[in-house]
């Protein structure tokens, strides 16, 4: 577990203070098998990803969702089955889908730190 702490430390010190408050409070709750590293990880695409948005007022934050997703970004995986993550870009929190390969990642939602969403409504959710 310390091993697991101790790398997220390391990847969110490029995050702004509310952002690394954030990602540090879900690490104290994270379960037994969320300490083998399975949950919070580091990911980086390559040049030939595709990134969608899911709804319209999502599209401004393609671009800097791509760039973090190539240079490398802080992902903590919330759904295994559809393959939905958190990812923790420099000054937004993105909730996406994106594929195991690395190929793909759509974004389905958004939003700034300062303004953390208490229900998380999707496109499409009524």
């Amino acid at each position: 577990m310390l091993n697991t702490i101790t790398e997220v430390v390391e990847t969110v010190k490029h995050l702004s203070a509310s952002e690394q408050r954030e990602v540090l409070a879900r690490l104290w709750t994270e379960q037994a098998q969320r300490a083998t590293g399975e949950v919070w990880q580091t990911v980086r695409f390559s040049e030939k990803m595709r990134v969608v948005a899911y709804a319209p007022e999502q599209e401004n934050y393609l671009a800097a969702l791509k760039l973090a997703l190539q240079t490398g970004v802080l992902a903590r995986l919330e759904n295994a089955v559809d393959g939905s993550y958190e990812i923790y870009g420099a000054d937004r929190t993105y909730y996406v889908t994106m594929t195991l390969a690395r190929e793909f990642a759509g974004l389905l939602s958004s939003w700034p730190p300062e303004h953390p969403p208490h229900e998380l409504h999707l496109a499409g959710d009524e």
